[in-house]
């Protein structure tokens, strides 16, 4: 396990939770089910606060295996755990996307992190639709579309400043990667869920400067790599120097507030 891993997970604990995870989980509580003497799926469980939040309202008598492909994240998840959830929540080194388990196994499942795009949500949907009992309850959170518009401006501001047409051209192409209602809907009903319910969620983050922005968790585990990704290496620094310091100074003594956009998507296997 490297330090950045370590850092990585220790940040998710102390920022993404509050600001993503437990908003989430608040709107999606009454939606979980409570199947009693069985077993239920975490997805991209992250440092276990979803798990955990999960297993508290279970029957004592069912199981909650969690998954994660960061180890680091999962030593975190196991750090918080007590006795009695040791016997009951079981963390595994696991991705969503290529689950190990047969099908047909979980009472019910979940995933509120780590889906952006389109392409991940259909590959998340179709392994958690596999693996789930029919009649189990399938949940899934994602980030939307419309999420994070106030610094969409300020990355277009700073692109063109730099004549980066051509990045601002391939940024509005990725857009149509990622998620919004009728898509989201859509790849539930392909991957044969019925009974599906959408929720849309919104709510605002504030920022004391453009580094905080740019190094919040919120920001880089949901939309940053993709937007960073179409932009060449060359030109990534002075780009985002220039985000910084234009929220610095346009902000200047104030907060920037970024607006989130989350669905919430349960269906039934």
């Amino acid at each position: 396990m490297s330090q950045i891993e370590h850092q990585e997970a220790l940040a998710h604990r102390a920022i993404m939770e509050k600001l993503w995870t437990e908003p989430v989980m608040r709107a999606c509580a009454s939606k979980l089910p409570r199947p009693q003497g069985s077993t239920v799926l975490v997805a991209e469980a992250r440092c276990g606060w979803a798990p955990v939040r999960w297993a508290r309202d279970l029957p004592e008598d069912t199981r909650v295996i969690a998954l994660d492909p960061s180890r680091a994240m999962l030593d975190q998840a196991r750090s918080r755990i007590d006795e009695e959830l040791s016997r009951r929540v079981f963390f595994v080194p696991q991705r969503v996307s290529h689950l190990s388990y047969a099908d047909d196994v979980f009472s019910a499942s979940m995933c509120v992190h780590g889906v952006v795009t389109a392409t991940q949500a259909k590959d998340a949907l179709a392994e958690l639709s596999r693996v789930t009992l029919g009649g189990g309850r399938v949940l899934l959170a994602v980030p939307t579309l419309d999420a994070f518009p106030e610094l969409d401006d300020m990355l277009t501001e700073a692109l063109l400043s730099h004549q980066l047409e051509d990045a601002v051209a391939r940024i509005r192409g990725l857009k149509a990667q990622f998620l919004h209602h009728s898509s989201l809907l859509a790849m539930a009903r392909q991957v044969g869920l019925s009974d599906i319910e959408m929720t849309r969620m919104e709510w605002s983050l504030a920022f004391d400067s453009g580094r905080e922005l740019l190094l919040s968790p919120v920001l880089r585990e949901t939309f940053f790599p993709h937007w960073i990704g179409v932009i060449r290496s060359s030109d990534r620094e002075p780009v985002l120097r220039y985000v910084a310091d234009a929220v610095d100074t346009y902000f200047h003594e104030r907060t920037f507030n970024c607006t989130v956009v989350a669905l919430i998507m349960v269906g039934t296997r």
